[in-house]
């Protein structure tokens, strides 16, 4: 925005000019720019008159001797018969170049030297007064640049606004400014207007059938005008402003619009159709011919100012063509609203139409300055352009646009976080300037009400803004930041997580990362029956291309299709995992459930290694391994049930690692319809960790033991056992009978074929035993041995082979 300091010094005493520049700076107004509309005066220099003589060869000539401030004064020849000594005068010294391109040398003028010129006004570029040199004020100093001394032209600040800031757009908002930053009065123009007897109700009828596009409507009528050209003034200020003159009505819409910020649209009333407005939004397929020449389809969406009849304005953006203003207009309709700023912010970007009226109002208007603004237009006209304003105002209110109200401020809040110490008292004065007012309740807090032009202060912090500002940030003293020392803390799910995936990576998986959607169908793909929680899922309303619409109620799907497609590209064996949160749907309105697990899954390749033996460990095997470690790892004691009731592991290859009563962990082998589905043809075992239950089962902490110097016994046995007699309780009895001797005991081999009965399965069991403080005996080595063996064929009618 373009600011001409002569017209902000109307509403308000201004400071010298360097300093309303660096305090406007801190304030947070960015100044691009200084521009000029005079002549540069900076290179012509005050000039003291010492003495004048008669020219010795010239009757109408002088010789004049003048001060510079230099060492010697500079000899001039001058031809104006009011020089005279004593005189403060402009001076352009040789190689100067005057505004109309002259550039001056040392010359001889009729015999005489001549080191410069004393300036007249009309020389300047200042006017066209012929009689004579420029006299200046007898204070000026001595050598000072002319521009320090006499004003010419106007001063124009081009300031940035930022988008928060729509008060600052106008002339109105630059002066609160600089009484907030240095004091004094604003000095507001006259805006009431001398009005005639007929009502304006009489000449034009208005309503709003889109009240939440516009809040408030309201139409000033002015009879009678006769479009013309403005007064100089009026359009001098709009040139330093950077808009154009084009006649009186229109000039003087746009000069309020600069005065206070709101923007006026007048309409040439005669052209209304049915002398009605109506704010509505647009049909469709509407069109419309605004002022720029362009015809503009419209859209629903799109606010409209409409007669009777059609379309005649794009709320806040521009007008339009077939009710402008002419030379022919005689009575003036003058438009002041407050439009939703999304709604004109959406039709100007659609429409890739910006306009001054846009600009300030999708930053939103004052609505307390709506019919100011329309009475301060009305009177200009009255005055301007010979009209007779009708008594009253039209004036329709739409839903009312939301406001900041009253904000609760902790006067102690600003000081903890701007790091001053401001008093109550400073504080509200602070507010005070920026037109908050502040009042201390009983609880020791402020009430803070904001005025209605302050739209961007809703919070606390926004004053706190506010309070920093008008103090001056560089008043703020810098201070070292200081922090309390705390022990580093890790959320128990975080701690929980990286211990899972390093036991997953340590047993050689790989993790991937997924997006968390699925489709649909990978429950179906699941088996999954339709009352299952995993059906529960939370459906995305603009899922990116490429992914599934719900987010994901389990791990599993998404590290099938990545084993699906890591096969297809001829991967051997593929081994991964993923740990993360699943979403499951809760009721209306409230927020999912979003449990921690981690899956993994593993294939058997074709081909076997050189290292591997000729039959490799089935794949369910291997993922019990897998989930047995990590339990183990993560301090959880659980016991392997075969069969699970997952719909997508093999019924016959498939178990479960329980504590108690919960579920750890389902594993086994895919079932063949799921594998079907997931189009997966190599022998592929699952595993899911259950976290969340985890999370309130603390492991029990690992204990470590001596390991013993003395030498260790081995004893292993080959045990028939049935077929269905599970192994890992024959294990547990084994450790418990062995007592605390028994340091390990594993199994080592299964054998069932030639030579073993049927029904039967030979297991062969490794047992080590060792003492810590001691070697142990053969004796007692071999009777814990043997009572051993007596509780395998008690218990579980087992036969050593």
């Amino acid at each position: 925005m373009r600011v001409p300091l002569g017209w902000l010094a109307t509403w308000i005493d201004l400071p010298v000019r360097a300093e309303l520049e660096e305090r406007l700076t801190l304030a947070g107004l960015e100044i691009e720019e200084v521009l000029r509309t005079g002549p540069d005066l900076s290179a012509i220099r005050v000039g003291h008159v010492l003495e004048r003589k008669q020219h010795p060869n010239a009757d109408r000539l002088s010789v004049c001797s003048v001060d510079l401030g230099e060492a010697a004064p500079a000899t001039i020849v001058c031809g104006a018969s009011n020089v005279a000594a004593g005189q403060k005068v402009a001076v352009a010294v040789p190689g100067v170049t005057l505004p109309d391109g002259t550039k001056l040398k040392k010359s001889k003028i009729r015999g005489e030297v001549s080191e410069g010129m004393i300036c007249s006004a009309r020389e300047l570029g200042l006017g066209d007064d012929p009689s004579g040199i420029l006299v200046l004020d007898p204070g000026a100093n001595i050598g000072a640049p002319l521009s320090e001394v006499l004003q010419a032209g106007e001063t124009i600040l081009d300031v940035e606004i930022t988008p928060n800031r729509g008060d600052w757009v106008s002339m109105l908002g630059m002066a609160r400014e600089v009484r907030a930053l240095f004091g004094g009065t604003l000095r507001m123009p006259p805006s009431e207007p001398v009005e005639g007897t007929r009502a304006a109700s009489e000449d034009v009828r208005i309503a709003i059938d889109d009240p939440d596009g516009c809040h408030l409507y309201v139409g000033r009528v002015v009879r009678g005008v006769q479009i013309g050209p403005s007064p100089a003034w009026l359009a001098a200020r709009l040139e330093a402003a950077g808009m154009r003159a084009i006649n009186v009505v229109v000039d003087v819409t746009n000069l309020v619009l600069l005065e206070y910020g709101q923007p006026l649209h007048a309409f040439d009333l005669a052209s209304l159709r049915g002398a009605e407005v109506r704010v509505r939004r647009a049909h469709s397929g509407e069109k419309l011919a605004t002022l720029d020449g362009e015809t503009r389809d419209l859209a629903p969406d799109d606010l409209v100012i409409a007669d009777a009849e059609r379309a005649v304005a794009i709320a806040g953006v521009m007008g339009g063509a077939e009710t402008e203003v002419r030379a022919t207009t005689r009575d003036v309709l003058i438009e002041s609203a407050q439009f939703a700023p999304t709604r004109v912010r959406r039709t100007s970007k659609r429409l890739g139409l910006r306009s001054e009226a846009s600009y300030r109002f999708e930053r939103g208007v004052d609505p307390d300055g709506v019919a100011r603004a329309a009475d301060r237009a009305a009177r200009l006209l009255a005055e301007l352009a010979g009209g007779t304003v009708s008594r009253g105002r039209v004036e329709v209110r739409g839903v009312a646009a939301p406001r900041s109200g009253e904000i609760v401020l902790d006067p102690s809040h600003p000081n903890r976080l701007l790091g001053t110490k401001l008093t109550t008292e400073e504080i509200v004065s602070l507010l005070a300037r920026v037109g908050v007012q502040a009042r201390l309740d009983v609880d020791n807090r402020l009430r803070c009400t904001v005025p209605s032009w302050r739209n961007d202060l809703s919070i606390a912090e926004d004053l706190i803004e506010e309070i920093a500002r008008i103090h001056g940030y560089d008043a703020i003293e810098p201070t070292m930041p200081r922090a309390a020392l705390a022990p580093v803390s890790r959320p128990a799910s975080l701690a929980l997580v990286e211990r899972t995936r390093d036991q997953l990576k340590a047993a050689g998986l790989i993790e991937i990362r997924l997006m968390p959607t699925l489709q649909p169908a990978d429950l179906d793909a699941l088996r999954l029956p339709t009352d299952d929680a995993l059906r529960r899922g939370v459906r995305l309303a603009n899922p990116m291309p490429g992914m599934g619409p719900l987010l994901c109620t389990s791990l599993l799907p998404g590290l099938l299709r990545a084993a699906r497609r890591n096969l297809s590209r001829q991967v051997d064996s593929v081994r991964i995992f993923e740990v993360g949160r699943t979403f499951l749907a809760r009721g209306p309105g409230e927020l999912p459930e979003e449990p921690l697990r981690a899956a993994a899954l593993v294939t058997r390749g074709e081909r076997a290694s050189l290292w591997e033996p000729g039959s490799p460990i089935p794949a369910f095997f291997e993922a019990k391994g897998i989930a047995e470690s990590l339990l183990a790892e993560l301090g959880q004691r659980a016991v392997f049930q075969a069969g699970s009731s997952a719909p997508w592991l093999h019924p016959g290859a498939s178990g479960e690692l329980r504590s108690v009563d919960t579920v750890l962990c389902r594993l086994g082998e895919l079932h063949p319809e799921v594998a079907s589905a997931f189009e997966i043809s190599a022998a592929c075992a699952l595993l899911e960790v259950d976290l969340q239950a985890l999370l309130d089962r603390p492991g029990e902490p690992s204990r470590y033991r001596e390991v013993s110097s003395y030498p260790a016994v081995r004893r292993d046995l080959a045990v028939l056992l049935a077929s269905s007699q599970p192994a890992g309780e024959v294990l547990d009895a084994i450790r418990k009978t062995a007592g605390n001797m028994l340091v390990s005991a594993a199994i080592f081999d299964r054998y069932e074929g030639k030579g073993i009965p049927a029904g039967k399965v030979s297991i062969a069991f490794r047992l080590v035993f060792q003492r810590p403080d001691r070697t142990l005996l053969d004796a007692e080595v071999a009777k814990t041995t043997e009572r051993v063996v007596d509780m395998l064929g008690q218990r579980f009618g087992g036969e050593l082979r």
